[in-house]
């Protein structure tokens, strides 16, 4: 409950606060009601001042972010319809480029089989590269640097005309990159019937110049061409367009290939050796491919044999490595991180032209088949379990299984140098389902997706070439996608938008300033107001409390007078009585008080005299058990000795029974006295416990061999059990442990017929648990509490049949409590009983 103040327990107190809640209080509020509207008026104008200047600042505010909104939108709409405007283009160059190399391969069939005439018609046919110049690592090692950066510079040379001056932008020529005349194909062959090469021209060192039988893969470009077969099946002028063919390229790691990050997995830093990868390896190990064209050859009208074209797969790439979908237009070199790239995928979803080389599917040279693509862990650990190949693996799981941004790359992967992307497994990368439902049906389109921490736009369109396989599809030859970060869509935009923030973060800080004063006027107006209102309320309230002290004062004398004489007597001073000549109220206490006070009194000398009797009375039993016991002692001591002598001289073995019997006897008889007399110790508090060391080991095994003999005669196992971790010694009284021990002991011995008595001990927290446990007849759980009372056994079965007094088990928990210790017991019926004393492992306490 809540206690009132010291000063309001009195009466004095009281009527104060009740004085003061009457007068001061009322005047209180009327102050605080006349200062509480002034606030509320000077409150109010701020308010509403502020309101007014903060509605100009919101509106300013909305206005801008409109502004910068709609600009925003509408730059980024632009942007969306130039990407997908240049991704179109690029995928419509594609499908021309790729039509033009069908009808090569139409003129080639009527070209005359030899290799003089597939030299020349190779030679015809070149077509400009564009490769970036030599790069190196930066002196710090920290990237890559161009050895000599090429010089752009836009120049106007003329004056400008004044008409023409607005908005007036020239850009430097567009730098691609150091051109190059490449041959369109790298190989030309004629093909029998029978699949022999007959006749092979090439250009360059990619394919083999030695003829062989097309008809077995291992003789074919990394041994994963199968198309002969296809061949067999084409009419005349009819053309096999093969995929992408090419040996994979790996990588030593994702990103910057630079000195430090290789150090840190521990590899050898050669990346030449390592896939190109743009500006993150400039000098890699670039991927080169080819894609084969073929069509029958006609004699007489017959099919003769079969040419083949095989196309240098970096005419394809070059529509997409050089551009860029920024202000740049153009690159010759791709920097991947920055996100702002285009990449080919074929018919099946597979990168065929990526700024990353190791990102481009390939086949193992080894066997000819496809190199595992980087897969996400899920898939990845159900392919390790599967333990298929993974090309054959692959062939049982749906395309575009349930991918989404929140499935993780197999990370085995990196360490195993394969990550050719294969969009129909790249699971973590859902933007590949979305490309193939722009492209499925020959559309184009984008969307915009978060990822590698970056907001994308990302834009796909269908080739449109169809010819061979391709036609199989209006997907076509496959789709360019081509990725770009928003941010960079409304730079300008966003500038502007920092701009107007600035612009209104000013004016909001001249609002405040005119406010903050406006504000201050007004609270130094109230405060002159409250220090006037608040002196004279305090004043007049001081008057009302002195004033209020002063009637308590007068009212409570008497009071006080009163509690005085209260005081004193229960101090104690039971003859103090109250005034009681005053004939009112007061007066009635006091007598009242009086009254009461000889009543208290005369109880307290009836209660001091049943004390002293009571103290004689145990005195005279402590002393009576004393004596009793003494004078007991004596004569049994004497039948004692005389039954010995009896049962030593006697031969009969009548009189020998006799004698046994008076032995034991009086062996119970001297037990119960001095059981009697210890309790009665106890009780009176004479009872002297002695503290010192006890060598448990040695002391617990004394205790034991005492009832060895006795043991031996019911033929009982008593054994000792101790504890490993159980301390040489206890601190306690020797004497009282032993006669615990021997009580419980004798007890265990006395109840159990056959099988074993064991002594344990152990360390139990901070006690030491000494038990005996038996396999006698054991106690129900009702009687448990019972057997530790003075003379309380079951049914007198103690008593009856095995000797007893009732009084060992108390005894025991009286010496147990008064060593700082407690008995407890376990036992079932049937199930033998285990009693444990339980005694502190520090100092006893007496």
């Amino acid at each position: 409950m809540n206690r009132l103040p010291d000063f309001l327990h009195g009466i004095r107190g009281k009527l104060i606060a009740i004085f003061v809640l009457i007068k001061v209080v009322p005047l209180l509020l009327l102050a605080w009601f006349a200062w509480h509207t002034a606030q509320l008026l000077g409150e109010d104008v701020s308010v509403k001042a502020g309101n007014m200047a903060d509605t100009s600042l919101q509106t300013i505010q909305e206005i801008g972010k409109t502004v910068t909104d709609d600009s925003i939108r509408a730059l980024d709409e632009r942007s969306r319809e130039a990407i997908e405007m240049l991704t179109t283009d690029a995928a419509r160059n594609i499908a021309d480029f790729l039509y033009a190399r069908d009808a090569d391969i139409l003129q080639a069939a009527a070209t005359e089989p030899s290799e003089a005439a597939f030299r020349r018609f190779l030679e015809q046919r070149k077509r400009t590269l564009y490769q970036h110049g030599p790069w190196q690592l930066a002196p710090d090692g920290k990237s890559w640097e161009p050895v000599s950066p090429p010089s752009r510079e836009a120049r106007v040379t003329r004056p400008v005309l004044p008409d023409n001056a607005r908005d007036f932008n020239v850009r430097p020529p567009e730098y691609f990159g150091e051109p190059e005349q490449r041959p369109l194909f790298v190989e030309m062959t004629y093909i029998d019937l029978a699949g022999n090469e007959k006749i092979k021209v090439t250009t360059g060192n990619l394919t083999e110049k030695s003829l062989k039988n097309v008809v077995d893969r291992k003789n074919t470009f990394v041994r994963a061409e199968t198309y002969f077969p296809e061949l067999q099946k084409l009419k005349a002028g009819e053309i096999h367009v093969s995929e992408v063919i090419g040996a994979y390229v790996p990588t030593d790691l994702i990103g910057p290939y630079l000195p430090e990050r290789l150090e840190k997995i521990g590899t050898p830093f050669a990346p030449e050796k390592s896939a190109y990868a743009g500006t993150e390896n400039p000098v890699g190990k670039r991927f080169r491919g080819i894609v084969r064209w073929a069509t029958p050859v006609l004699r007489d009208g017959r099919v003769s044999g079969y040419v083949t074209l095989a196309l240098d797969h970096d005419h394809i790439r070059q529509f997409t490595d050089r551009l860029m979908p920024t202000a740049e237009r153009y690159t010759p070199i791709i920097d991947a991180i920055k996100g702002n790239y285009a990449f080919i995928w074929d018919h099946k979803s597979r990168s065929i032209a990526h700024p990353r080389d190791y990102m481009i599917v390939g086949y193992d040279p080894e066997t000819g088949h496809p190199a595992t693509p980087w897969l996400d862990s899920e898939l990845y650990a159900e392919w390790q379990a599967s333990g298929q190949p993974s090309h054959e693996f692959l062939a049982t799981i749906p395309p575009f299984r349930d991918q989404r941004l929140t499935r993780k790359p197999a990370g085995e992967q990196v360490k195993a140098r394969t990550l050719g992307l294969d969009c129909r497994y790249l699971n973590f990368s859902p933007q590949c389902d979305g490309w193939n439902a722009l492209t499925e049906h020959g559309g184009s389109g984008s969307f915009v997706i978060f990822f590698s921490g970056l907001w994308k736009l990302t834009t796909a369109a269908a080739i449109p070439y169809y010819t061979g396989q391709y036609g199989k599809s209006p997907q076509g030859f496959g789709f360019v996608t081509i990725g770009a970060n928003v941010d960079d869509f409304h730079k300008a935009a966003s500038e502007t938008a920092v701009k107007i923030n600035t612009l209104i973060g000013e004016k909001d800080k001249q609002f405040k300033a005119q406010r903050s004063d406006l504000l201050d006027g007004i609270e130094q107006s109230l405060r002159t107001t409250a220090i006037g209102l608040w002196g004279s309320t305090l004043l007049m309230v001081v008057l009302v409390i002195f004033i209020a002290i002063w009637m308590a004062n007068l009212l409570t004398g008497r009071i006080t007078s009163m509690i005085a004489g209260i005081r004193a007597f229960r101090d104690g001073d039971l003859g103090h009585r109250l005034d009681a000549s005053a004939t009112d109220e007061m007066g009635e206490m006091a007598r009242s008080f009086n009254g009461m006070a000889d009543s208290v009194e005369e109880s307290f000398k009836r209660l001091e005299e049943a004390r002293q009797k009571a103290e004689e009375a145990s005195r005279a039993k402590s002393a009576f058990l004393a004596t009793v016991s003494h004078e007991l002692r004596t004569p049994l001591n004497g039948i004692l000795g005389f039954a010995d002598l009896l049962r030593t001289d006697l031969n009969n073995p009548d009189h020998l029974e006799y004698a046994r019997i008076i032995h034991q006897s009086g062996e119970h008889l001297l037990s119960l006295v001095s059981e009697i007399l210890d309790l009665a110790k106890i009780e009176a508090g004479e009872m002297q416990f002695q503290r010192g060391d006890i060598p448990l080991h040695s002391f617990l095994e004394s205790c034991l061999s005492t009832y060895g003999s006795s043991a031996s005669a019911k033929g009982l196992n008593l054994s000792l059990q101790l504890a490993g971790d159980l301390p040489e010694y206890l601190q306690g009284d020797p004497t009282r442990l032993r006669q615990i021990i021997n009580n419980l002991l004798n007890n265990a011995i006395k109840f159990t017929d056959e099988g074993a008595v064991i002594l344990a001990a152990r360390v139990d927290h901070d006690h030491i648990a000494i038990s005996v446990s038996d396999t006698g007849p054991g106690i129900a759980a009702e009687h448990h509490a019972v057997i530790f009372e003075k003379f309380k056994q079951l049914e007198n079965f103690l008593t009856r049949e095995h000797g007893g007094t009732g009084l060992g088990l108390a005894l025991v928990r009286q010496l147990a409590e008064h060593m700082g210790g407690y008995v407890t017991v376990e036992s079932e019926p049937g199930a033998g009983a285990c009693f444990t004393v339980f005694l502190p492992k520090k100092e006893i306490n007496d």
